[in-house]
């Protein structure tokens, strides 16, 4: 690797604040299971982690623990960026002492974000976040985990007569996670929106759905008062996040376009779900198309993923499942 191609590896690892992390500790000459506790992870979400840190400079082995791929990535670093292994003593645990504090979320701990840092990861590391979350969680005694290609399900172990289904689904993509998870489990958190439209040919009312949301716990007021202006004030009024709302009412659903000759739908006029209120506060959610019978949201912050894992992964394992039956076996 020569100088040039060194520079644009370690510039495009600089967006990625946890992999800078876990270098600084390589060239530290920390352990995967010393990293692995002092970055609260599990061992085996370190070590791809690192061998991640290999590919972006050009070291590729099945074996990413060998200490020979440690030296020839401190190696690199002695010869274009000598200061950043100076730097990364073994005094980066007085460093470690000045990173964010860590936050206890009932039992399950991760790093606090700093106010400058990116919060978007790629699909790759909010998937090991989110595996992460859940083993913490104990979902491994519940619940079995299968991995097809980028896709994980959890599905109870030894149903038996219960729910056969895989209640929750981890989808990688190139820039976010996709979520799925059992309706049953969501369906009480919704927040949706309908309007009216009246349908000529057949002169009756009909009820469309405008868009269905998940306000995250703990965001209610934050998405309350950060609606846009340009939308409905019912929801803010009356200080509801959950529940089925009317954007429009049958009597006065529409109005007659002059220049179009067309009916318009008054209420949805500049309608975006995605410009709903702070994008922090709430999910968009939708119809799986491969698993009909579970609703499926797109993540994109480490943040909100935390948040969302830990909330529901907590319902899941804490629910009944003796009261609910489905012999449905679902291939995966």
């Amino acid at each position: 690797m020569n100088s040039r191609q060194f520079n644009e590896a370690l510039e495009k690892l600089r967006k990625a604040p946890r992999k800078v992390e876990v270098l600084k500790f390589l060239l530290a000459g920390y352990t995967n299971d010393e990293i692995a506790q002092s970055r609260g992870r599990a061992e085996g979400t370190v070590r791809k982690q690192i061998s991640n840190v290999y590919k972006d400079f050009g070291i590729k082995s099945e074996f990413p623990g060998d200490h020979a791929l440690r030296d020839k990535l401190k190696a690199l670093f002695l010869n274009y960026k000598p200061e950043w292994v100076i730097n990364c003593s073994p005094a980066i645990t007085n460093e470690a002492s000045n990173q964010p504090q860590k936050i206890n979320y009932d039992g399950v701990t991760s790093l606090a974000l700093s106010g400058d840092e990116i919060v978007e990861e790629s699909g790759e590391e909010l998937m090991f976040l989110a595996i992460n979350i859940l083993e913490a969680l104990g979902f491994e005694q519940k619940f079995k985990m299968s991995q097809a290609s980028q896709c994980i399900g959890y599905r109870l172990k030894n149903p038996g007569k219960r729910d056969k289904r895989y209640q929750i689904f981890l989808y990688q993509t190139i820039c976010g996670l996709s979520v799925s998870i059992n309706k049953l489990i969501l369906d009480p958190y919704l927040l949706n929106l309908h309007y009216w439209v009246y349908i000529l040919e057949s002169g009756v009312f009909s009820d469309k759905i405008a868009g269905r949301f998940l306000v995250l716990p703990g965001k209610e007021n934050l998405f309350l008062d950060s609606l846009n202006h340009k939308y409905w004030n019912i929801l803010e009024i009356e200080r509801k996040t959950v529940g089925d709302f009317y954007l429009n009412s049958q009597q006065n659903p529409e109005f007659y376009d002059p220049n179009t000759n067309e009916l318009t739908t008054i209420c949805l006029d500049g309608f975006r779900e995605y410009d709903l209120s702070d994008g922090e506060s709430y999910l968009c959610i939708s119809e799986d198309k491969q698993f009909d019978y579970t609703w499926e949201t797109f993540i994109y912050s480490r943040e909100v993923l935390q948040e969302f894992i830990i909330y529901f992964g907590k319902i899941l394992l804490n629910r009944n499942w003796y009261n609910i039956s489905d012999d449905i076996d679902i291939p995966f």
